[in-house]
């Protein structure tokens, strides 16, 4: 049955009452997040000054996890290859005993076990008054780097070095520290290589365009957490490409949880498919497909509107096209690296696209 006229009208203003309805309690998700998240951070933060004369915390290329007391701290960092184990004990015995330990347990870690285990995690959902939802990942955080025979050289290096020690507060502070074995950043990239290659073919984007994003986002530390927050291997922001892209995958809108994007095979698809949706939808205007690369590097960190702004003062992507489309890919690189409106979107663009050619060659050797 066909509807009238004022029928018709009445249907759309409860489909657009609807969506509006949809689109405010989206908002008010992400509100409630980004507020339980805050004083999570807060108390977290303050909890580790009452042991720790420096408040050291997960970052995007670094992996820190403090035990339930506050008495040892773990950490990875990814970008420069070493792992820190720091405990507070009575004597250097008693400290080594427990950072060999620490050191041991490390080789067994992996996603789940690291979400599991994470205060300020388990904090933000106590606080939104939700019940955890556990990761399945079986990820590893180092054992896919290490093999045994590294594994035991790492930990004779542990107990040959002479423990560095800190007295804070009336309790004495122990720290050891190890490097990664050579190569190990490449070896990492290569744990994902099953995933990049399926996006990749899948998407029609370069390999080396996804892994130099990883690289350049997190070091390839699958627990890697900004302040933003942004979450994983490609440091999805959930608000923003992470909404566009589920809703470019799923036609849902949905707000991704942290879990869902600390599992690598997710983030993957959700970082990859948001390049696909920057070069082949917002930037599609532009013609040059070195020129529009760059724009889609730059708009990866700070947004398309943002890069429009480096070409003509406004965040008019099409208006912007039409300038981007009269200048060669060099100059389109050289004006963006002049006048992109924040340094770190200028450094960000140099290191992806310096990147992308040595994972070119590494791709071309065979190694990746």
């Amino acid at each position: 049955m066909l509807l009238s006229a004022d029928e018709y009208q009445d249907y759309l203003r409860e489909q657009n009452k609807s969506y509006s309805q949809y689109k405010d309690n989206i908002e008010k998700e992400f509100k409630a997040y980004k507020k339980a998240y805050a004083d999570a951070f807060k108390e977290y933060k303050t909890a580790i000054e009452n042991r720790w004369p420096t408040p050291d915390m997960t970052t995007k290329h670094k992996w820190v996890e403090y035990s339930k007391d506050y008495a040892s701290k773990k950490s990875i960092n990814y970008d420069k290859g070493e792992i820190k184990l720091e405990v507070i004990a009575n004597t250097e015995k008693e400290a080594k005993n427990k950072i060999l330990k620490m050191f041991n347990s490390l080789n067994s870690y992996d996603v789940k076990k690291a979400y599991k285990n994470d205060i300020l995690e388990k904090k933000i959902s106590k606080k939104l008054h939700k019940k955890r939802v556990q990761s399945k990942s079986s990820a590893k955080l180092i054992a896919d780097i290490i093999n045994r025979q590294q594994q035991q050289r790492l930990k004779n290096k542990l107990l040959k070095q002479k423990i560095k020690v800190v007295k804070y507060k009336g309790h004495f502070i122990y720290k050891a520290n190890v490097k990664f074995p050579p190569n190990s950043m490449v070896k990492k990239a290569k744990t994902y290589k099953f995933y990049v290659n399926k996006q990749s073919n899948k998407l029609k984007i370069p390999k080396e365009l996804i892994y130099a994003i990883m690289h350049s986002e997190s070091s390839f530390n699958p627990m890697a957490r900004s302040g933003i927050p942004a979450f994983g291997l490609m440091q999805i922001v959930p608000r923003s490409a992470g909404l566009d892209t589920y809703k470019y995958l799923t036609g849902k809108k949905k707000i991704l949880s942290s879990q869902y994007l600390y599992d690598s095979t997710n983030n993957i698809v959700i970082g990859s498919t948001y390049l696909k949706i920057l070069y082949s939808r917002y930037l599609r205007k532009i013609k040059d497909p070195q020129s529009r690369l760059y724009c889609t590097i730059a708009a990866y960190n700070t947004g398309a509107g943002n890069v429009a702004k480096a070409f003509i003062g406004s965040t008019n992507i099409s208006k912007a096209a039409r300038v981007i489309n009269k200048m060669n890919s060099k100059d389109v690189y050289k004006r963006l690296m002049k006048k992109l409106p924040y340094s770190e979107t200028k450094k960000y663009l140099y290191k992806v696209s310096n990147r992308m050619s040595k994972y070119h060659q590494l791709i071309n050797k065979g190694t990746l």
